[in-house]
């Protein structure tokens, strides 16, 4: 029997939150702790560990076997959001969590990237793909959109060189 992995286990949780498509507080939420205390764990911080029964509330969320989650790297599948909104039908809570729209890094990981007119396009500013974004889910917040395109894997960015005011141009990673 392999022996509980910290690095193996917060490598999981993180994958498979990214993958959700929850904000940090919803999931700090579920996992019955800080959201701060969260996003120390998930930026490395040596001083703080996910708790066995932090692990357990995740795996139970995510419906993944806990001896394998906390030994060996599991790869979240794609479709995971769909996956728990159909495992999770029966409880209010999660149900509700999960129609909400996704978080931004999610959309824009998940969706945008896979948008036709982003696609197509050289390079859009910022007013653009917010147009893009409120088709799919109309009225949200995207307040720190221009940050979480340039933490996205999947985005590239560069100056749009022909404005006076900094003005940045996004386009999909190719």
């Amino acid at each position: 029997m392999k022996a509980y992995n910290a690095r193996v286990t917060t490598e999981n949780i993180k994958n498979h939150f990214k993958n959700s498509g929850l904000t940090i507080e919803v999931f700090a939420n579920i996992l019955e702790v800080s959201k701060r205390w969260l996003e120390y764990i998930f930026s490395g911080e040596k001083n703080y560990a996910f708790t066995p029964h932090t692990v357990q509330k995740a795996c139970e969320f995510f419906v993944a076997d806990f001896r394998k989650f906390t030994t060996e790297l599991q790869a979240a599948p794609e479709d995971l959001r769909e996956m728990l909104k159909k495992k999770h039908k029966r409880n209010v809570e999660y149900t509700k969590i999960l129609s909400d729209a996704p978080s931004v890094p999610f959309i824009i990981d998940n969706i945008l990237i896979k948008d036709d007119e982003f696609i197509t396009s050289n390079g859009l500013e910022l007013k653009f793909i917010k147009k893009i974004i409120w088709r799919y889910y109309p009225g949200l917040k995207l307040t720190n959109l221009s940050s979480d395109l340039q933490k996205s894997d999947f985005i590239e960015y560069y100056l749009l060189p022909t404005k006076k005011k900094k003005t940045n141009l996004y386009k999909r990673k190719l």
